[in-house]
């Protein structure tokens, strides 16, 4: 090789070094860059957590994606599931904090919403629809801390084969819904809280509370199954097919100050254990005010109000489990107790007391308070007596036979 060739061979070898420096130096600015543009974005999160990472608004025939950092549009479109859903999908992966997406304004959703982890999605100021023939939900929610907060959602269940207003599937967990929210005409269930039995996962420890819920084709809200451990408040669940809550196979909830009217049934207990009902009213429902059945046991019933329900007021299956607890709930007797006093004739052996209880109680006791009511006997129950039978009949006398009792279901 001459001299020339050595040369033009050092040259390229030069402009090549020259180049790969050129190029390591321009990734380094551009990740620099990157790093800084991110940790921009951070810092105002930080600082500002109340603030929308993307606010979603029609303007004109177009839905946009307006960047709440930024103020610029980063998305539009003419269909309003496809915008929202971008939003949504186009937060901070994999973040431990929660990023907001405010949807402001009436839209139709073509298909469904699903929400992730660490998401508040604002819908105070927006009214949904769902379209025609979707035959899905209309918000499909799991994973931890997601609130979905406020807003109108009419399910259009008339023109769906299938589908619930809002879906959370397992393994949810640690979520808000409500506060200000409206459902409606939902071909299914306006809420539906359901874990995956076949997997142990679990939906659990959600606060669902200040929500309207009419007219849906099942419950009002449904917990099943393998869901647990949420508080329900100030619902008002009124005209829906099925419960205005049903808890199925639902444990450790708490169920508080709600209104269920006009219902199938107002609150249906079914298979589920350790719930505490307590201070709600459920009233004009078709079957029953409350239900408790099919082996469901150690719930506590307390201080509800329950009136001009159909068939009964509170009504036990004839599988109710053990250890259920139904006290002081007006419109329901659950427990009665008093002094009878009867006068013996010397011939008549049975004296009937009316208990005043809403079903034949399961347990009562009958303790002679006179004389004259001492004396072999035995005690039976029906629907609104307890029947005190001697074995000699209680002499002749004026208020002789006083007899003590107390029943309860």
């Amino acid at each position: 090789m001459n001299l020339l060739d050595k040369n033009r061979l050092l040259a390229i070898v030069l402009i090549a070094i020259i180049c790969l420096i050129v190029f390591e130096e321009y990734q380094l600015v551009s990740l620099q860059e990157k790093h800084d543009e991110l940790a921009a974005k951070y810092a105002i999160l930080a600082s500002k957590p109340a603030e929308a990472a993307y606010i979603i608004f029609r303007d004109g025939d177009l839905i946009k994606a307006k960047n709440g950092l930024t103020g610029e549009i980063d998305f539009s479109g003419t269909d309003a599931s496809t915008v929202i859903q971008w939003a949504l999908d186009f937060l901070t992966p994999n973040r431990k904090w929660v990023e907001k997406v405010a949807v402001v304004g009436s839209f139709t959703l073509s298909s469904k919403i699903r929400v992730s982890g660490y998401t508040f999605l604002d819908l105070s100021q927006a009214n949904l629809t769902l379209a025609v023939n979707v035959n899905d939900n209309m918000i499909e929610a799991t994973e931890w801390y997601f609130t979905i907060f406020g807003g109108v959602l009419n399910a259009n269940g008339a023109n769906q084969e299938r589908g619930s207003a809002i879906l959370v599937k397992a393994e949810a967990q640690r979520f808000f819904m409500g506060y200000g929210m409206r459902i409606f005409n939902a071909k299914e269930h306006g809420i539906h809280l359901q874990g995956d039995y076949e997997h142990n996962k679990w939906v659990g420890v959600g606060v669902i509370a200040d929500i309207i819920i009419e007219g849906c084709g099942g419950s009002g809200v449904l917990s099943a199954p393998w869901s647990a451990d949420h508080i329900f408040s100030r619902l008002n669940c009124g005209g829906n097919g099925g419960a205005g809550i049903c808890l199925s196979a639902s444990d450790s909830n708490l169920v508080e100050n709600c209104l269920f009217w006009n219902n199938w049934k107002g609150i249906d207990i079914y298979n589920s254990r350790h719930n505490v009902i307590i201070a709600n009213r459920a009233d004009y429902n078709s079957c029953c005010g409350i239900c408790i059945s099919s082996n469901s046991s150690e719930n506590i019933i307390v201080g509800n109000e329950v009136y001009g329900n159909g068939e009964h007021q509170i009504l036990l299956g004839s599988d109710t489990g053990v250890g259920n607890i139904i006290r002081d709930n007006r419109g329901y007797m659950a427990e009665n107790g008093g002094t009878a006093i009867f006068s013996g004739d010397g011939e008549t052996k049975s004296f009937a007391i009316s208990h005043g209880l809403a079903g034949t109680p399961k347990s009562w006791s009958v303790e002679a308070a006179s004389a004259d009511a001492m004396g072999n006997r035995y005690v039976v129950a029906n629907a609104t007596h307890l029947i005190v039978t001697y074995a000699v009949p209680p002499p002749q006398g004026n208020d002789n036979v006083v007899l003590v009792w107390r029943a309860e279901t």
